[in-house]
């Protein structure tokens, strides 16, 4: 059953998208409610596990947080949680409408749609994030909130005059994430919180992730994306480098090669849904962050998540 105009339990003519979490969803016991519940989704967690030779079941519900939150581990965990929730789904007869994924979580996308299998989207990931974590050149990431995007472009530039800084996440019109050179990040959150942002906060990350100082990776990650078992979606996939719908599978893998030193769209994927006629979204993993940015982006959006204990009794048809 598709329910992108599925109206047992919604109001009439409503049209779905299902959105994938990416990397900082992770949180030690995430996944536990798919896995006592759910054979599909247990099965999901083994075949995922088998490819990589990791216990994703035992990482992602005893940690530790510190060994769950490492970049190479975080990646196929976050993934795996996704499918795990997408497994359920398809379980009671429902298929993805339209998807899109936040940077990692594209792989999550990729595989709803069925452009890839779990496994090789599973050690892709493995791959991406010790490729990530393998590289030597110093920098980090900052979330500014409360200015808008123009601000922050002209924020962004002053502050990188002898530098690397790059608007790197879009998050929503007033929530926006930068990378590059700690010097200059540093100078770019003085600036910002002068110009009135409501906050700016240095993340916790080990580099300066979506920015030009992951290009020391780029020819090792193109070599991975181009051995990949990729095939057309069965549904629309919004990317996160264009903001647009694939259209071939050259599509594809340029934007999984360029997410490593380009911007992740993710206001702008948010707005083409809604211009495409979304009324309604659904968080497919163990997270409510990426809907939270989509209601910010589009307030007329209506969103759920699977932390919402009844989301299965909400989404399954009524028979009758």
């Amino acid at each position: 059953m598709d329910i992108m105009n599925d109206t047992s339990r919604s109001g009439a003519g409503d049209r779905w998208a299902w959105l994938f979490p990416g990397q900082g969803s992770q949180k030690v016991g995430m996944g536990r409610r798919m896995l006592e519940r759910s054979v599909a989704a247990r099965r999901v967690f083994e075949e995922a596990s088998e490819a990589i030779g990791v216990d994703l079941a035992r990482l992602c519900l005893e940690g530790p947080l510190e060994t769950l939150t490492a970049t190479e581990n975080a990646q196929p965990a976050i993934v795996t949680v996704s499918v795990a929730c997408l497994a359920e789904l398809q379980d009671l007869g429902l298929s993805p409408p339209i998807v899109v994924g936040h940077s990692v979580g594209e792989f999550s996308a990729l595989v709803a749609a069925g452009c890839l299998p779990l496994a090789d989207a599973v050690r892709a990931v493995r791959k991406r994030g010790e490729l990530m974590a393998s590289v030597t050149t110093p920098g980090g990431m900052v979330a500014v909130m409360g200015l808008e995007a123009a601000r922050v472009e002209a924020l962004c530039h002053e502050a990188a005059r002898d530098a690397v800084a790059v608007v790197a996440i879009h998050n929503s019109p007033q929530q926006f994430v930068l990378s590059g050179d700690v010097r200059a990040l540093e100078r770019f959150k003085d600036l910002a919180l002068a110009a009135g942002a409501k906050d700016c906060v240095m993340l916790e990350v080990s580099h300066a992730f979506h920015s030009p100082l992951m290009a020391q990776i780029h020819e090792d990650w193109r070599a991975e994306v181009a051995r990949l078992r990729l095939r057309m979606p069965r549904c629309p996939v919004i990317l996160n480098t264009t903001a647009k719908s694939v259209e071939t599978l050259v599509c594809i893998r340029r934007s999984l090669v360029e997410q490593l030193t380009a911007p992740v769209l993710w206001m702008q994927c948010v707005k083409n849904l809604a211009s495409l006629g979304v009324t309604r979204v659904l968080e497919v993993g163990d997270s409510k962050v990426v809907s939270s940015l989509a209601r910010r982006t589009v307030p007329t959006l209506q969103t759920q998540t699977f932390l919402d204990p009844s989301i299965l009794n909400d989404l399954t048809p009524v028979k009758g």
